[in-house]
């Protein structure tokens, strides 16, 4: 059990990484950093997955994209039945109205593909 944060580096990426942490407390889980920035190489990313430096680092597994899978939300959603994952964590930008139906692909595909119970934050608007 654990909860699984879709991470990139960017304002919703850190708003899903943040809540994502709150969330493990909360449930006393561990939680798992799928980094959509930094693709790895590594057969076995669960014994051996990158880190981080920062406030995080050790509170945080980081799990690297494999560089040979062109896509990313198929490979979080294989990794969130891998560890066991209860909930999955995703950051959504703020929308026009124009835009408001419309998500990033990454979490579109997330939120209908997830078999688990998906979180949807956005980033506090006074960050931007």
């Amino acid at each position: 059990m654990s909860v699984l944060v879709a991470y990139s580096n960017t304002t919703e990426g850190r708003a899903a990484l943040q809540h994502g942490i709150r969330l493990a407390e909360l449930e006393d889980i561990p939680v798992v950093a799928f980094d959509f920035d930094t693709p790895t190489t590594r057969d076995d990313r669960g014994i051996d997955p990158p880190h981080r430096e920062g406030d995080d680092a050790g509170t945080v597994r980081w799990i690297g994209r494999r560089k040979d899978d062109p896509d990313a939300a198929d490979e979080l959603l294989d990794t969130s039945e891998e560890i066991g994952a209860t909930t999955i964590v995703v950051g959504i930008r703020r929308r026009s109205a124009v835009g408001k139906l419309l998500l990033g692909s990454n979490a579109q595909r997330i939120l209908l593909g997830a078999d688990v119970p998906v979180l949807a934050v956005k980033a506090d608007t006074h960050d931007h």
